[in-house]
């Protein structure tokens, strides 16, 4: 990105922190979305694809991939996803450093699940983010119950 437009930063930055949680999920939502189009979400079909649409193999390959861990709490029902560094290009180039963007982080795990497994609802919760001063960032997966 060109450096003459970090004064713009400051500005969403503030911008997300004056929105409601509900309107920042929704917001994020897009930009998590438009983000895993350009390849990640191609990544995570491979992987589910090699799996068999098998959720706990899903997790268990994910967690043999450098960069990142996981842990199968509750076999295919609640899982750990966890990330030793922020690859957000806004954090990783200096644009963002505020921990409100670790809730695009959380929208993009929810897209993806929602992708790979629609007849299934999922809650992602963050539970520690390296831009809220954690070692890495932790998202705890539970299969939401049917109602």
């Amino acid at each position: 990105m060109d450096s003459e437009i970090r004064w713009w930063f400051p500005g969403f930055e503030a911008g997300l922190a004056a929105l409601p949680k509900e309107e920042r999920g929704t917001l994020l939502r897009s930009c998590a979305e438009n983000c895993l189009q350009m390849g990640m979400l191609d990544f995570y079909r491979g992987v589910h694809e090699r799996t068999g649409g098998e959720i706990d193999a899903f997790f268990q390959a994910l967690g043999e991939m450098g960069g990142l861990d996981t842990e199968i709490v509750q076999p295919g029902k609640e899982f750990w996803l966890i990330f030793h560094q922020c690859t957000c290009s806004l954090h990783t180039q200096g644009y963002i450093n505020s921990c409100l963007l670790c809730e695009c982080s959380r929208q993009s795990v929810l897209h993806i699940l929602r992708e790979l497994w629609p007849e299934r609802s999922f809650i992602v919760d963050p539970e520690g983010t390296i831009l809220n001063g954690a070692q890495d960032c932790r998202f705890h997966i539970i299969e939401r119950e049917e109602a």
